[in-house]
């Protein structure tokens, strides 16, 4: 069910037509029927003639509360700009028009309101104007419609709009469900429940989500007061919390699902706000859907390194606390202390790396992670908020960083053979997939390596159970040798495998006349050798799995 929220000035009828469409006042606190002023964000629903369900966001219209005017438009898939026959477009009606147009919102239906209090030239030239004002905002040309809460007027031609202001509305669905809570409260038996509208993504009755600092489970989802297991992009829904208090939850808290959101204090950004405004701001407010922080900014590239004033800027976003962010996402900047709106943008990259002086940014989420360098495919869809294709393993990288490290192993395997205990796991798996290139012992190396050709393997082979010393050997042939498994080593002595594989049948006839483990006495007798091979050889038996210690004695590995 696609989501439409009201925005224009105060007392311009916003609400009596919300009732008039859906039969449910959307203001529902005693204060707002009393004053006659909405306060709080109502809701409601309605079905068009065509069968189509589309529910309603209603905001306040007062200056006072244009915070929560924000929070309203923050999730919707599209406005009613409402518009007072009687008094024509007020201070809030650009304002709110302006934060609409920051947003991105492109769905924009301008409505006229008491239409049947003033004459018809009145009518058309209110609706000129406002037809007029959402043209310059959205870039899109809309029939406005004149109404009457009171008598009916223009109503049925209302629904016929709303139909094809929602129709064939495309909702983002990043596959990763996002909850910007606009409402918290408790229900006897049931516990804490959030309401919002879904983006992102569907949700489902068990879904585990978190806040950042709270986790939960979803125990039971409502939609429009009917009980369901799932919601869809752009729904309104209420969720109902397990283990969740009150006290943990507040309207501008983010559910997010588990593990499959980058919770980000700083962004990098592009922002179109008034060319007054600083390049450099402290204490400025962001509106992201719901949620609200205090933060600075600064700007950022090569090219804003001394702002020009202009309206359109590349900016670093710091803020107080934490939110779950992608690329793509639509913020709005205020400045609290003189409750003005300076401008808006969209978010480019949630973790950035590089120096202010030296960002490029790209308004595609992948080419933005080539900032990042190697990234694991996991970590840089999260970033990303798309699906990331890995380059090399489960990694990703731009292709220049993929060249350019492929062209160093080049190097580095053109020299000789490369140890890989020391690189990265992303050069691992470059090595891994070049042609021509084997992994041994731990070491990549273009065809054999030379040191399966060292005479010192002759030597020890000879050698039998009494190898010759190698204090003259390069103790680096050495140690290749016993990695790539030809030689076995223990207290400076070396025994060829082959060797301590063709003792199998005297280690039997040793068992066979000593059932319960032969000690290193019996091996030196049956072999003929001394102490000083006997000992490293029966712990070199030990260390390829021949021969099992038990105390002093050797038993059979165990099969």
């Amino acid at each position: 069910m696609p989501v439409v929220a009201t925005a224009g000035h105060v007392d311009h009828g916003k609400s009596a037509l919300v009732r008039a469409l859906t039969g449910t006042d959307p203001d529902r606190l005693a204060a707002e029927q009393q004053r006659g002023l909405t306060i709080e964000l109502g809701f409601a629903h309605c079905v068009t003639p065509s069968g189509r369900r589309i529910g309603f966001v209603d905001v306040p219209g007062h200056i006072d509360f244009i915070n929560t005017m924000i929070a309203g438009v923050g999730g919707a898939s599209a406005v009613m700009l409402i518009v007072d026959a009687v008094e024509g477009p007020r201070a809030q009606t650009y304002e709110h028009l302006d934060i609409i147009s920051y947003l991105g919102v492109r769905q924009v239906l301008g409505v006229v309101t008491r239409a049947d209090l003033v004459d018809a030239p009145r009518v058309h030239d209110v609706c000129a104007e406002v037809a007029a004002l959402v043209a310059a905002a959205t870039g899109a040309s809309r029939p406005v419609i004149a109404t009457s809460a009171v008598s009916g007027m223009g109503l049925p031609e209302l629904f016929v709009a709303l139909d094809d202001l929602v129709d064939g509305l495309e909702l983002p669905d990043r596959g990763r469900p996002r909850l910007f809570a606009d409402r918290v409260f408790t229900i006897r038996g049931a516990g804490t429940v959030v309401t919002g509208t879904l983006v992102d993504g569907a949700l489902e009755v068990g879904a585990r989500l978190t806040t950042g600092n709270a986790t939960s489970r979803v125990r039971a989802l409502q939609h429009h007061g009917e009980d369901v297991r799932a919601v869809q992009p752009g729904e309104r829904v209420a969720v109902n919390l397990a283990d969740v208090g009150i006290d943990t939850v507040d309207r501008g808290d983010v559910l997010v699902e588990v593990d499959r959101w980058h919770h980000t204090e700083v962004i990098d950004a592009e922002v179109v706000i008034s060319a007054s405004t600083p390049s450099s701001l402290r204490g400025v407010m962001v509106h992201v859907g719901t949620a609200r922080r205090l933060a600075s900014m600064r700007p950022i590239g090569a090219g804003n390194a001394a702002d020009d004033g202009g309206s359109s800027r590349q900016v670093r976003v710091r803020f107080q606390r934490a939110l779950p962010l992608a690329p793509g996402d639509r913020f709005i900047l205020r400045d609290p202390g003189a409750g003005r709106t300076l401008g808006g943008g969209v978010v480019r990259d949630v973790a950035p790396r590089r120096r202010p002086s030296r960002v490029v940014l790209d308004p595609d989420p992948v080419a933005q992670l080539s900032q990042h360098g190697w990234i694991g495919v996991e970590l840089a869809e999260r970033l990303a908020g798309v699906t990331v294709a890995p380059v090399v393993g489960g990694f990703y990288s731009d292709r220049s960083v993929v060249d350019a490290a492929r062209s160093d192993l080049d190097h580095r395997l053109d020299a000789g053979p490369v140890d890989v205990a020391p690189l990265a796991e992303w050069e691992r798996a470059l090595l891994a997939e070049m042609p021509g290139v084997h992994i041994v012992a731990g070491v990549a190396m273009r065809g054999e390596d030379p040191v399966l050709s060292h005479p010192v393997i002759d030597a020890v082979a000879h050698g039998w159970v009494t190898p010759p010393d190698l204090a003259d050997v390069d103790r680096a042939v050495i140690a290749r040798l016993v990695r790539l498994g030809v030689f076995v080593e223990h207290d400076g002595v070396v025994f060829h495998v082959d060797t301590l594989t063709a003792l199998e049948p005297v280690l039997d006839a040793l068992w066979a006349s000593a059932p319960e483990g032969f000690t290193i006495a019996d091996l030196r007798t049956a072999l003929g050798i001394t102490r000083k091979h006997a000992m490293p050889l029966a712990a070199c038996l030990d260390a390829i799995g021949m021969t099992r210690r038990v105390g002093d004695v050797r038993l059979p590995r165990q099969r």
